[in-house]
């Protein structure tokens, strides 16, 4: 049992809590996704705390599940129609059942003039072109140029403006004895997440990705086959090398870190890795050198300028036909989650994921520069969808592997792209 201020914490069997109010308090229904045991979980029960006692109006009654059991449950009230009236969910298929039955409100009309207040990318829309739920942070960002502009000095060039500005910098580059772009290839997920999914959303476009996932149009399209050029060109120019197939996920920082070479592809997850403060492969100084961008435009693409491939964070949702007093509360507890005080409390509390809600001071929070970068970089790159979010197994799987095969030159990109048309087709 915890108390704080005459707020009531109790966390009894089944995870239930239950905050109580003053009397005749709207009562609010939550299931949240919430492990006691998880760092950073006496954050979110302060920030619980902290919504109740500002709001004495509301009455919380908090059920707290994790992992699978979360999903069972709210699977069973969903089809016995009895969701609660806030609830965590997924921005796609993770919920998506749930999302698609017409059960949970359009956030949008809630959120009104104050969607100026969050990263774009955070509140693009999401199933049904609805958002289902206000994500806690900016998201996960499966693309990210990581850029040493000492080494770019060094040999006397500019940051690229151009792809083929990108191609240029090679023979300079490899004639110091430095690597253009590394990225750790030898898991096979790696060049589908964090590169070719980024090239398709330029070079096709997640309108077209999702004809093409529901047969309304083909992975040998000339979009996505010029996505596959575009990797198979990378490697045989130079930009990356054909040994970076064999570059361990583990293995990859140090290639960046060491100097070795110019820039590095990966997910945003892995700043943390040159940053974090007890073990991280770069002094502050040195990530003061590192800017983090996106691959520069292609000539010709269709999707959007300097944008990324994307997943939006988990956050709360509502329930559709609440009366206009609950919907009011509920919406109160949904804002304030991911709103500044409670984003405050996660990063001050050791979290250093950006959160979905700009202009928040964070002068007081210790961080090092790498990761003050990157709550810049969400708002300046538009969100495009990550291949395996969207595409089925058998085709994400075909993705992966003919991907290293074409590093390598073992096939081209046309036939790639009719094996990947005919993975996907199988299971339509």
């Amino acid at each position: 049992m915890f108390r704080k201020t005459g707020v009531l914490l109790c966390v009894l069997a089944f995870s239930l809590v239950v905050f109580a109010s003053c009397a005749g308090a709207v009562t609010i229904k939550w299931l949240h996704y919430f492990d006691i045991t998880a760092p950073g979980a006496e954050v979110d029960l302060d920030i619980i705390q902290t919504f109740a006692q500002l709001n004495p109006d509301i009455k919380l009654e908090v059920e707290t599940l994790y992992d699978d059991a979360y999903h069972q449950k709210l699977a069973a009230l969903a089809a016995a129609g009895q969701l609660p009236d806030v609830m965590i969910l997924w921005p796609a298929e993770r919920t998506g059942k749930i999302t698609r039955s017409g059960l949970i409100a359009d956030l949008y009309p809630f959120l009104g003039d104050d969607i100026d207040n969050y990263v774009p990318a955070a509140v693009a829309p999401q199933l049904l072109g609805r958002l289902h739920e206000l994500p806690m942070f900016s998201g996960t960002a499966s693309h990210m140029l990581y850029v040493n502009t000492g080494l770019l000095d060094g040999l006397g060039l500019a940051m690229p403006q151009t792809y083929n500005e990108l191609k240029a910098m090679v023979p300079a580059i490899r004639g110091a004895g430095l690597e253009a772009i590394a990225i750790p290839a030898k898991p096979t997920w790696v060049m589908q997440s964090c590169l070719l999914s980024a090239i398709v959303g330029r070079t096709a476009g997640d309108e077209w990705l999702m004809k093409a996932v529901k047969g309304e149009a083909s992975f040998t399209d000339e979009g996505f086959v010029w996505a596959l050029r575009i990797v198979e060109e990378m490697y045989a120019t130079g930009l990356i090398l054909e040994s970076n197939v064999l570059l361990g996920y583990g293995d990859g920082p140090n290639v960046f870190a060491e100097d070795k070479a110019v820039f590095y592809i990966d997910g945003d997850w892995r700043v943390s890795a040159f940053s974090a403060v007890a073990d991280g492969l770069m002094t502050p100084e040195e990530q003061e050198k590192i800017t983090l961008t996106v691959l520069p435009d292609f000539a010709g693409q269709v999707g959007p300028s300097g944008s990324t491939s994307f997943v939006a964070s988990t956050g709360l949702g509502m329930k559709a036909g609440l009366s206009q007093e609950k919907a009011e509360a509920a919406w109160k507890l949904v804002s304030f989650y991911v709103g500044p005080i409670a984003s405050k409390k996660r990063l001050l509390g050791g979290s250093l994921k950006p959160p979905s809600w700009t202009n928040l001071d964070i002068s007081d929070v210790e961080m090092g520069p790498m990761d003050r970068k990157l709550f810049d970089f969400y708002p300046l790159h538009p969100p495009t969808l990550i291949l395996d979010a969207v595409i089925p197994a058998d085709g994400v799987q075909r993705i992966n592997t003919g991907l290293q095969e074409l590093a390598l030159g073992d096939i081209t990109p046309e036939e790639l792209a009719a094996e990947i048309e005919a993975a996907v087709a199988s299971v339509r």
